[in-house]
């Protein structure tokens, strides 16, 4: 499994680092490891699955209403909301 920054998620997929740490705040978006709170990669195989998951479009398509920040600490793999098929 190779991991990637936000900034070459960026660059692949054409969504912002910033709409990325939008979507960890609030608990959607691609599935993503936190080692360090300043610390963030992405695995290449989840961030393909979900970028081609039609359940995921509409967040491509408009900004998704906000929900609670819960962050992950310390190496823990942080899975989104709207993944229950792993």
């Amino acid at each position: 499994m190779a991991l990637i920054s936000p900034t070459k998620v960026a660059r692949q997929y054409g969504v912002s680092p910033t709409q990325l740490r939008q979507w960890r705040r609030r608990g959607i978006g691609p599935e993503y490891f936190q080692f360090t709170a300043r610390t963030v990669s992405y695995s290449d195989d989840y961030l393909r699955d979900w970028f081609n998951d039609p359940r995921n479009a509409h967040l491509l398509a408009q900004d998704p209403p906000p929900t609670s920040d819960m962050s992950c600490q310390d190496g823990r793999v942080r899975r989104s909301r709207h993944r229950d098929d792993r």
